[in-house]
């Protein structure tokens, strides 16, 4: 699929940023890296009101946070966004930000694996270590997820800790995002004196980049009353292959991700579009 377009009257998200070259060597050492104001607050504020109203409708199917376990408190995941709502789409179908994610990588073409938005609420849990890609059928495939606030957030409502390097690792086998996969990841970070490297403070529109291999996770939000409000973007390499599955979280992405496709197959199904160029 091509970049698809919608006549929203919403903000279009089209026009380039362009990274300074420590930002991306940061990225390509450090498996992660901070772009600040990659939208601006008008921007961020005209897509927030559409994401918060389907996400806070998507909540009420969830059970009261004490009732929950490790990762239903980390936060309410709702995924796929761009495909629910027609206004939505021009924001996760940013050209501006796949473009960032192609420079990045250092690939020419990007594509959509899927978004998600992720709310934290109020002294909703912390997220435990864990790498993104190892719940997807593509080994060997660059990819990189966007994750940006749709409001102003302090370090203590939930930033992302990143354990610098780690990426250099590769894929560390199936470990679902549980206590298992924070005690396990806690203990590599310490045994191969990776250093942690919080966020910090975020206003909306500003945004890291992840690879998928990097181990990371998030302390819980200590806000008594605001909700750590998050968009996320995953971006993969647009010539990406998929790779046999090998555990049931990947057998069960293919089936949601990548419907209609195998492996072997070019990561190119109906919810896969080009973003980039």
């Amino acid at each position: 699929m091509d970049h698809m377009t919608t006549n929203s009257s919403l903000p279009s998200l089209i026009e380039p940023h362009p990274l300074k070259a420590e930002t991306i060597d940061s990225f390509r050492v450090n498996g992660w890296t901070m772009v600040r104001s990659l939208a601006s607050a008008e921007e961020v504020g005209a897509y927030r009101v559409l994401i918060k109203a389907s996400t806070d409708e998507f909540a009420k199917s969830y059970k009261p946070l004490e009732e929950r376990d490790t990762y239903g408190k980390a936060f309410i995941q709702h995924i796929n966004l761009w495909e629910r709502d027609e206004e939505i789409r021009n924001f996760s179908l940013s050209k501006r930000f796949a473009k960032v994610a192609a420079d990045l990588m250092g690939v020419e073409s990007v594509r959509m694996y899927h978004d998600q938005a992720l709310f934290k609420e109020p002294k909703g849990g912390r997220t435990p270590y864990h790498q993104d890609q190892q719940y997807w059928p593509l080994d060997g495939v660059k990819a990189v997820t966007l994750w940006m606030p749709l409001v102003n957030v302090a370090a203590e409502m939930g930033t992302l800790d990143f354990a610098n390097e780690s990426q250099k690792l590769g894929y560390l086998g199936p470990l679902a995002i549980s206590d298992e996969s924070d005690n396990r990841l806690d203990n590599l970070i310490l045994e191969n004196a990776f250093v942690v490297e919080n966020a910090g403070a975020m206003r909306a529109g500003d945004a890291t980049f992840h690879d998928g291999w990097t181990i990371h996770g998030a302390p819980g939000n200590a806000s008594q009353s605001v909700t750590r409000e998050v968009m996320t973007i995953i971006y993969i390499d647009a010539s990406a292959v998929i790779t046999e599955p090998d555990s049931p979280f990947r057998v069960n992405d293919l089936a949601a991700w990548l419907p209609g496709l195998k492996p072997g197959d070019v990561a190119a199904s109906r919810l896969n579009p080009v973003l980039y160029p």
